[in-house]
């Protein structure tokens, strides 16, 4: 697989870094235990759906304005995701990530960022 350009909602993603696309493959539901130790698996579809961590390090100011406009994409709706690998999907905002993670460092008196976006599939 090659790896391309992503995209968030139209926007164009900085390259992320060579370890930095993680993507969970899963069921959406909940596990509970019976008394009996039996397992119960209670699923919203049966169809298994994805989750997405990308991740970027040593971005400019600018590079992490363009997240942070990418990012505004799915606010409080969906849109389109293209993986570095290509893929084309639907997403939000995975649950519980109201905000792009980001974490400022110096480097020669410049300003980069580490940034981390999570979003999971529709």
């Amino acid at each position: 697989m090659a790896v391309t350009t992503a995209t968030l909602g139209g926007v164009t993603l900085p390259h992320v870094q060579p370890d930095g696309f993680r993507e969970e493959y899963g069921y959406r539901g909940s596990d509970r235990e019976m008394l009996s130790g039996a397992m119960v698996t209670d699923l919203v579809t049966a169809t298994p759906k994805r989750t997405f961590e990308l991740t970027w390090r040593e971005m400019s100011e600018s590079q992490v304005s363009t997240l942070k406009t990418a990012f505004a994409t799915v606010d409080d709706s969906s849109a389109t995701l293209v993986t570095p690998l290509g893929a084309t999907v639907t997403v939000t905002r995975d649950i519980g990530a109201l905000a792009l993670d980001i974490r400022w460092s110096s480097r020669r008196a410049t300003a980069r960022a580490t940034v981390t976006m999570r979003l999971r599939e529709v």
